[in-house]
């Protein structure tokens, strides 16, 4: 089996567009993730701190919400921003609270959703070399 350059460079172009996509969306839902376990997800879950409650009524109404979620608008505002062979971008778009939580900033406590995690780049790791792979093959 001859080797067809011409073909290989375009599966690399093509690469090229949809890797960054992939990358991104794996980012996106790591960070989805956090919502779901109630914590953020390095190399081991760190769980969030306690919601606290104001009177009894907050505390039966609220007892059994997620942390985190109320209207579900944090949630729905994480999405990959840019995606592209030279930058990535996922993050919370349009919400102004999204830092208080997520580094704990004025009285809030921190409820990391976002950032850096081994587990995460470990999976983009892998997501990579298998495309590599499987381009050069």
């Amino acid at each position: 089996m001859a080797f067809n350059f011409k073909e290989k460079a375009a599966e690399i172009r093509r690469t090229k567009r949809t890797l960054p996509i992939q990358v991104g969306n794996i980012a996106k839902n790591h960070f989805l993730d956090s919502f779901r376990d109630q914590g953020f997800t390095d190399s081991s879950l760190s769980p969030w701190a306690a919601r606290k409650t104001r009177n009894k009524s907050d505390r039966r109404n609220r007892a059994n919400r997620a942390i985190l979620v109320d209207s579900g608008d944090l949630r729905r505002s994480i999405r990959v921003g840019t995606a592209r062979f030279e930058r990535i971008e996922v993050g919370s778009y349009g919400i102004r609270y999204a830092g208080y939580h997520n580094k704990g900033e004025g009285r809030q406590p921190i409820r990391k959703f976002v950032g850096s995690s081994r587990k995460m780049n470990t999976e983009i790791r892998n997501k990579i070399r298998k495309q590599i792979i499987k381009v050069l093959k």
